[in-house]
């Protein structure tokens, strides 16, 4: 799904972005190389951004066998 679509930024791209340290909408525009241009998608990419931060935070952390 769209989330910018003046971007063409998807939900995916967000949540990729919030994984590599993204917080604001700002810094997942920066992630995807763009920047904002008219703002009607700030609402929903923090509510993407919050929901994918609290997916991540309720995950099981992985552990990796050292070798």
């Amino acid at each position: 799904m769209y989330i910018c679509v003046c971007r063409a930024i998807r939900d995916r791209d967000v949540e990729a972005a919030v994984r590599a340290g993204a917080r604001r909408p700002v810094d997942v525009f920066r992630a995807a190389g763009y920047s904002p241009q008219c703002g009607g998608c700030a609402s929903d990419m923090r509510k993407r951004i919050d929901q994918t931060i609290a997916t991540e935070q309720a995950a099981p952390q992985t552990l990796l066998a050292a070798d």
